[in-house]
């Protein structure tokens, strides 16, 4: 699960499972086996018998896909959005520029700036290169960083929040059709994305909550 976040380029995969030989090489038993967790537990099989990645069955968003985006692509794109969240020591900053497709109800995200110590000033002047005078929509607990990115430039604005504007974000997420993200253009906001679970109670059971940790590209682009 972990691995598949990561693209090396000196690493070669190779996919095979136990249905891509001849069942005399496993034996019968084994196929039995294999059968029987299918019918018991699907994802389970999905996981041990085909390799795939599954997760712990808690994953918030199971609508995520990595997708290869080219410049042309990037550049028919004409419903962009652009959201950021504050961070300075320990949380990152974190601002992503993304593309919504209503009518399919596919949001592309293919930009990120997620960096840790980064000061206002300098994080206006690298969004700025990219995107001048484009629309910014910020975590609105920070009147004093917006006013002074501001400031420096940007047309940035404070997210309107209302008393349970976190978990309608999340929904909102939650129910696209698809949420494409470029993996080597955006591979923090990706790694959030599959790695973002419920909350679990204190005997490790998932709850319907979600958890304040390890979610500011999320925060963002909920803002955006």
């Amino acid at each position: 699960n972990e691995e598949i976040l990561f693209d090396d380029p000196d690493r070669l995969v190779h996919h095979s499972t136990y249905l891509d030989v001849p069942k005399t090489w496993l034996g019968d038993q084994f196929i039995l086996e294999a059968e029987k967790l299918k019918a018991k537990n699907e994802t389970l099989y999905q996981h041990e018998y085909l390799g795939e990645v599954t997760g712990t069955g808690g994953a918030v968003f199971e609508n995520v896909s990595d997708m290869r985006m080219s410049d042309d692509m990037i550049a028919q794109f004409d419903r962009r959005h652009y959201g950021l969240d504050f961070g300075f020591a320990v949380d990152p900053l974190a601002f992503n520029a993304m593309h919504y497709d209503a009518k399919h109800e596919d949001l592309y995200i293919f930009d990120e700036l997620y960096q840790q110590k980064l000061t206002n000033k300098r994080a206006a002047e690298m969004i700025k290169q990219k995107y001048n005078s484009c629309r910014i929509i910020a975590d609105s607990a920070e009147p004093k960083s917006i006013v002074e990115m501001r400031g420096f430039g940007l047309n940035i604005t404070g997210a309107r929040k209302g008393p349970d504007s976190v978990e309608q974000g999340m929904k909102w997420l939650q129910e696209r059709a698809h949420i494409y993200i470029d993996k080597q253009r955006c591979p923090n906001t990706y790694k959030e994305f599959v790695n973002y679970e419920y909350e679990r109670n204190k005997d490790g059971q998932f709850i319907s909550a979600y958890p304040d940790k390890n979610n500011h590209a999320i925060d963002d682009i909920r803002y955006a």
